[in-house]
């Protein structure tokens, strides 16, 4: 479902109690950088609150996605309908680098004949040092 262009699922529901129009007249932008919104209802009134992942370092522990069941406990009515949203996780796709596929003539060395010549008068040199 697409609520103010972000991506959410529902993750849990207590009791069925989520309605997508009420949940779009109550959310604010602010709550759109979380990625949980939990919401329950406390005398007929939603209310909502935004929880981190996990693997964020640079939060406080009590916004983390591990304290939501405390927060359910804690802070809401016992037994009251609930439910938790989870933002999606949209990955870009990565183009793939376009590779030119021509293929370049090889060069071929000629310095093996060079080599060879080379090795001749080396050898040569040898010879007539050794001879005299």
């Amino acid at each position: 479902m697409a609520i103010l262009s972000e991506n959410y699922t529902v993750v849990k529901e207590f009791r069925t109690v989520f309605n997508p129009e009420q949940f779009n007249e109550k959310i604010v932008h602010v709550l759109l950088k979380y990625d949980f919104i939990v919401g329950d209802f406390a005398d007929d009134h939603l209310r909502l609150k935004g929880f981190y992942r996990d693997k964020r370092r640079d939060v406080d522990m009590n916004k983390k996605a591990s304290k939501i069941e405390k927060y359910i406990n804690e802070s809401c009515n016992y037994m009251c309908p609930h439910y938790v949203l989870e933002k999606i996780q949209v990955t870009p796709q990565r183009k793939k680098p376009r590779r030119n596929y021509k293929k370049r003539p090889k060069k071929q060395a000629k310095p093996q004949q060079a080599e060879k010549s080379q090795g001749v008068e080396k050898s040569q040199r040898v010879e007539t040092a050794t001879s005299s």
